[in-house]
C-alpha cells in the first residue's frame, strides 16, 4: 500500500484531526480510496488531501458539510469546480465582512484618541471632513428609553435603504428665537453627488469639542448660547477607555 496513505499519514498531510477525517466519512462526504478486506483499514489517495483541505475550508466558513452530497453525482464522483464555486463565493462575502469590521474598529479607535484630546481641553478644535447625519425631529431626553427606541426605528429605517449608518448616534439642538429645536441625529454614509433632505453636512464647519455628561447637557448648551452666541450643538455617544456604562460621556460639538 506504498501508493496509498493511511487515515494517520492523511490527517498529518491535511492539518486535519483523524477524528474529522472520520466524521467526512460517517456523513459520507469522504470515501477511502481502498480498503483492505483482511483488516477493513481504510485507505487514500494523495488527491484526497486537497479534497478533505476543501471541506476543512467550507467548514470553516459556514458551509453546512451534510450539504457535500449535493456535490457528489450518482455516479459517486465528486464535482470539485461546484465545491470551489460556493467556497470562492463564501470566502468573498466573509471579506467584505471583515473589511467593514476592520472600519469599524478603526472608527472606535479614532475615538477613543479624540476622547483622550477632549479630556484635556473644553476648547478643542475638531477636523470634521465630509460627515453626514440624519436628523429626525425629537422633544424626550437623551439616552432616555424613548430616545433608544426612536433611534431603533431610525437604524431599522436605514438598514433597508441606501444611506448606510455610520455607527455614531446623538442629538442635535439648533436655537430658534429663544429656545432649542432638538433633533435625534444619526451620521449616515457621505453622499458625495447630492445630499439628502433632513440632514447636517459637517464638511467645512468651524468646530469645537468637548466632553460632558447626560446630567448637565441643558445647562451647558444654555451657556454656550449665553457666553458665544451658539445656535448649533450636536452631542454624540461615544467610546472612551475606561469606559464607564453608568456615567459615559458625551461627545458635545458646538459650531462657531
Amino acid at each position: 500500500m506504498k501508493s496509498f496513505l493511511t487515515i494517520g499519514q492523511l490527517s498529518k498531510l491535511s492539518n486535519i484531526h483523524i477524528k474529522a477525517l472520520r466524521y467526512y466519512e460517517s456523513i459520507n462526504i469522504l470515501e477511502p480510496t481502498y480498503i483492505d478486506p483482511n483488516n477493513s483499514y481504510r485507505y487514500y489517495s494523495h488527491a484526497t488531501v486537497l479534497y478533505v483541505k476543501t471541506i476543512k475550508i467550507c467548514a470553516d466558513y459556514g458551509i453546512p458539510l451534510k450539504t457535500f452530497r449535493h456535490f457528489i453525482n450518482e455516479k459517486n464522483e465528486i464535482l470539485m469546480d461546484e465545491i470551489l464555486q460556493l467556497a470562492q463565493k463564501i470566502i468573498e462575502e466573509k471579506e467584505q465582512t471583515l473589511k467593514k469590521d476592520k472600519a469599524h474598529i478603526e472608527d472606535f479607535k479614532l475615538q477613543i484618541k479624540l476622547s483622550k484630546q477632549l479630556d484635556q481641553t473644553s476648547h478643542y478644535h475638531m477636523e470634521t471632513n465630509d460627515e453626514d447625519y440624519l436628523l429626525i425631529p425629537f422633544e424626550g431626553e437623551m439616552l432616555s428609553d424613548d430616545y433608544y427606541v426612536k433611534i431603533n426605528d431610525i437604524l431599522t429605517a436605514l438598514s433597508l435603504s441606501s444611506a448606510a449608518f455610520n455607527q455614531r448616534v446623538g442629538c442635535y439642538f439648533k436655537r430658534s428665537k429663544d429656545s432649542w429645536i432638538q433633533y435625534l441625529a444619526c451620521k449616515i454614509k457621505h453622499f458625495s453627488n447630492h445630499k439628502l433632505e433632513n440632514t447636517l453636512c459637517l464638511k467645512g464647519a468651524h468646530v469645537h469639542g468637548e466632553h460632558i455628561t447626560k446630567e448637565n447637557i441643558i445647562q451647558r448648551i444654555n451657556e454656550l448660547n449665553t457666553d458665544q452666541d451658539i445656535q448649533e450643538i450636536l452631542i454624540l455617544e461615544t467610546i472612551e477607555s475606561p469606559y464607564k456604562f453608568t456615567n459615559p460621556h458625551l461627545e458635545l460639538r458646538y459650531f462657531l
